[in-house]
């Protein structure tokens, strides 16, 4: 059946609700509503309507499952920003505009947040994929971190294995420079070796025994060049760990139909699992195996050199 103009507009009406309904949220969990203090009637019925929100004695406020997820957050307030940036990327590709950079306090609450995961991942890792754990009790690891953005990856990984060193690699001179001051906070400073360049050109070989490549920041051109320059910087034997925000093949559906434009209008490779696997094994890796990971957001591709 073909839709009528009314059709299409109700529809509008439809998803430009659920936007607002987004906000409301976003703002309800952020600065808009600080320290989890009560919602005007207005906000609390808009969020109650949607099953976000319920009155209790003394006013609206977000159901208590919620707000206690928000409150296990490091950075309560990061959910809020992250909503309005993704919000500002829509409006955006609306124009055709490019993303505007973020400012340093939001890079640096980004960078914050991939570390923590990182660090959930190599639990995971080391829980369902045989042979990895190991790699986290190697004296002396060595560790390559591509795209290292702040270097909460790197701290990440080097917190976790004591005399372990890391070399990170980014072509974004405003990281390196907040990654400087991160690194220091966390005092491992020292042991991260901070690199201006572009993984295509890394010219160390047999070096490191563990490297983190997230897909998800990489052009398709860039992923391509790095995985036969990472195989040839591992060491026989070493770990891989790749990430693509594409869910496991077969999920399909709006979420990831949405997430691979938004991935290709940002220029990176909307790669899903399966074709991440046929490039790691094209490159000569072995043992390469797809990990979803809690809530499906992001999937895990390990793999070793041979």
């Amino acid at each position: 059946m073909v839709n009528t103009p009314t059709d299409l507009a109700r529809r509008v009406e439809e998803l430009t609700d659920g936007v607002w309904i987004l906000a409301a949220l976003a703002s309800a969990a952020g600065d808009g509503c600080p320290d989890g203090a009560a919602l005007s009637d207005e906000h609390g019925a808009l969020l109650a309507h949607a099953g976000l929100a319920e009155r209790g004695p003394d006013g609206w406020r977000l159901l208590p499952a919620h707000r206690a997820a928000l409150d296990r957050q490091s950075d309560p307030s990061a959910f809020a920003r992250r909503v309005a940036r993704q919000l500002r990327q829509a409006a955006d590709a609306i124009e055709d505009r490019p993303a505007p950079p973020e400012d340093d306090a939001a890079f640096v609450a980004e960078g914050v947040a991939s570390g923590a995961r990182v660090g959930s991942f190599l639990d995971l890792l080391a829980a369902s994929v045989p042979g990895f754990a190991p790699v986290l009790r190697t004296a002396g690891l060595s560790v390559l971190d591509v795209g290292t953005g702040i270097g909460a990856v790197a701290a990440t990984v080097l917190d976790r294995v004591p005399g372990s060193r890391a070399v990170g690699l980014d072509t974004d001179p405003r990281a390196l420079r907040l990654a400087e001051d991160h690194l220091a906070e966390r005092g491992v400073r020292d042991r991260v070796d901070l690199r201006l360049l572009d993984v295509a050109d890394l010219t160390s070989d047999d070096v490191f025994d563990l490297a983190w490549l997230p897909l998800s920041v990489l052009s398709p051109d860039a992923a391509d060049a790095a995985l036969p320059r990472v195989h040839a910087a591992l060491r026989p034997g070493a770990w891989l760990v790749s990430a693509t925000a594409v869910g496991p093949d077969g999920d399909g559906g709006t979420r990831e139909a949405v997430l691979r434009w938004r991935m290709a209008r940002s220029g990176v490779a909307p790669w899903p699992p399966k074709e991440v696997e046929r490039r790691l094994a094209a490159a000569g890796y072995r043992g390469v195996t797809a990990v979803p990971t809690p809530g499906r957001a992001v999937t895990l591709v390990v793999a070793r050199r041979a």
